[in-house]
């Protein structure tokens, strides 16, 4: 079994960025809210693009 280490990476920063995303809501911080927001569009556009790849 061969696993993409890279691809693995993603979906980890990907559920890091959930993890981030619901901690920000939860302490209400929006400065906080909209940075992970930006990271977890940044991590879902990069898988997006491997895809197609």
């Amino acid at each position: 079994m061969r696993i993409d280490s890279e691809a693995l990476s993603w979906w980890l920063f990907l559920a890091c960025s959930v993890g981030f995303t619901a901690m920000a809501i939860r302490e209400r911080d929006v400065l906080f809210l909209v940075s992970t927001l930006f990271f977890l569009l940044a991590c879902l556009v990069f898988l997006v693009g491997r895809r197609s790849d």
